[in-house]
């Protein structure tokens, strides 16, 4: 009996308990796992969150995806106050707008990207009164990215003293040259 015990103990140590490998999802509506066990329960969407959807200089805006359809890149986005930020009046208003002169810039900084259209933020000189305990998503249509440009910054102003702009660095996601000359 003692032997048994043994070895179901050596067969239950020998089994690995690692997620499947899902980094590589069909398509870009399938959600990516890390392969971390804490992370199995908490979806995250495709492109990697890990590292293509940039960091901002303004803490309050979050890109939560990026798409290519084909007619736009698609920037979807949300804006909410912290509520452990001590700076912070969470229980004051704000206004938000979006400029309309914003635009998407490669990596290299040879292409820019028009600002189309927006969903959920009304565009410079409007602007729309949100409470600062409110999470407010938005998204964003630019011109589609060319071929090959797989990372780029959204640049929408200059940040002052009166104005906090949602510019966001180092966004990428896979659009590779390669896959037009295969068309």
């Amino acid at each position: 009996m003692k032997a048994f015990v043994a070895l179901l103990l050596l067969v239950a140590a020998c089994k690995s308990n690692r997620l499947p490998n899902v980094n590589a999802p069909a398509d870009g509506a399938e959600y990516y796992q890390a392969n971390k066990p804490m992370e199995a329960t908490m979806p995250r969407l495709y492109p990697d969150p890990q590292g293509g959807l940039g960091h901002s200089q303004d803490p309050d805006i979050r890109v939560t995806d990026i798409r290519l359809t084909a007619s736009y890149t698609v920037l979807y986005l949300t804006f909410g106050k912290d509520p452990n930020d001590r700076d912070n009046n969470y229980y004051g208003t704000s206004s938000i707008s979006f400029n309309p002169k914003a635009v998407l810039a490669s990596a290299d900084g040879k292409r820019t990207y028009a600002l189309l259209k927006t969903e959920g933020i009304p565009m410079s000189p409007d602007s729309r009164e949100i409470k600062n305990d409110e999470k407010v998503p938005f998204i964003l249509y630019f011109e589609r990215l060319d071929k090959g440009v797989e990372t780029f910054d959204l640049f929408e102003c200059q940040s002052d003293n009166n104005n906090s702009c949602f510019n966001v660095a180092g966004m990428s996601l896979r659009n590779s040259a390669e896959s037009e000359a295969k068309n």
